[in-house]
């Protein structure tokens, strides 16, 4: 990778051009990303995401500093949805975090009727956390939303949870702020 492509914050787009270079993020160490945070989108917003030609996402993950991926319309959904999943990549919880606002923000935009809800995946050793003591911790993740609800274990992929929060985009995004700092923080 060129010198001039990283800092110490991370990816920076080339100077001599006014988009990022997504090729040269693709070629990024992985190793320097050590967490995925996976939202489920249903598919008939994934475009907005994409935006055209794949203009949005650059431009998505130039300003957050993260790896956003997108699965393809041909692979399978998640199991037991008819959700893709847009996987959010970043060493830093902050930028995980500016990543999904963003999203959900580009989401809210193009859909404001029918965007109310969205689903996170959780991992099993992770759903303590999110739960809390006696349920304290989920209920905060509520009271900052509609609703939040938490599938029983095994429901999910093998080792995951689906979260999904209900309400407008403003509290989607928060509830999903405390979920990332619950799963990502020690």
């Amino acid at each position: 990778m060129d010198a001039e492509l990283t800092t110490s914050r991370g990816l920076i787009p080339p100077a001599a051009s006014a988009e990022p270079d997504v090729n040269a993020m693709d070629e990024a160490d992985d190793d320097q990303f050590d967490n995925e945070f996976i939202l489920l989108v249903p598919d008939e917003f994934i475009g907005c995401i994409l935006g055209r030609g794949g203009s949005t996402i650059r431009r998505l993950q130039w300003q957050t500093h993260t790896t956003i991926r997108v699965s393809n319309a041909d692979e399978p959904f998640y199991p037991g949805t008819d959700f893709r999943l847009v996987t959010i990549i970043s060493n830093s919880t902050a930028a995980m975090d500016a990543a999904q606002q963003l999203l959900l923000l580009q989401i809210a935009q193009n859909y404001a009727k029918s965007f109310r809800e969205v689903s996170c995946v959780v991992p099993d050793d992770m759903a303590g956390r999110v739960i809390g003591k006696g349920g304290d911790r989920i209920q905060e993740i509520r009271n900052c939303c509609q609703n939040a609800e938490l599938s029983n274990r095994g429901e999910g992929a093998q080792g995951e949870r689906v979260m999904t929060i209900h309400g407008g985009v403003h509290q989607i995004t928060k509830a999903l702020r405390m979920v990332i700092d619950l799963v990502f923080h020690d």
